[in-house]
């Protein structure tokens, strides 16, 4: 049985690290409830790593390519594994839901990121390249409506 299609290719990837990452470490907690809270600390430290380790993959998005990109998608797992365990190991799944639903949320997304993350680099793309590259080198205004003007200059 084929793989589904991976869309996210390497530099999608390093997009999503680097948005994901920033928002994390600023806006995730207060908008999930938890700033000021354990929880938010823990999100906020992984986030930071997450984009630590980012910062050192050879993928486009990269500054210093120093990790394979193989290595860094194995890495994001066992990050978002440990980030879902977290609260577990911790205890704080027994003061409040919203100790540990956050966490479990953020591997979920994670993971789907991964599973949809062509580990390549490339990238699953269907898209008819040909048809593109021959649209491209037509001319457009052969595309446009040679009538009667439909705004006439006004008169003085």
């Amino acid at each position: 049985m084929p793989f589904p299609p991976r869309p996210i290719d390497s530099t999608l990837h390093g997009a999503t690290d680097y948005t994901v990452g920033a928002t994390l470490l600023t806006a995730f907690p207060k908008l999930a409830g938890i700033d000021g809270t354990r929880s938010a600390g823990q999100i906020r430290i992984a986030a930071a790593i997450h984009t630590g380790y980012s910062t050192v993959t050879d993928y486009p998005l990269g500054l210093v390519k120093a990790i394979p990109f193989k290595i860094h998608l194995a890495i994001d797992a066992i990050g978002a594994l440990a980030l879902a365990a977290t609260p577990f190991v911790t205890g704080q799944y027994k003061k409040r839901t919203d100790q540990w639903v956050p966490h479990v949320a953020l591997c979920l997304f994670e993971l789907g990121s991964l599973a949809m993350t062509d580990p390549t680099g490339k990238g699953d793309f269907h898209g008819d390249v040909e048809a593109v590259r021959e649209a491209n080198t037509e001319d457009p205004r052969a595309k446009i409506y040679d009538g009667p003007p439909a705004v006439r200059a006004a008169t003085a």
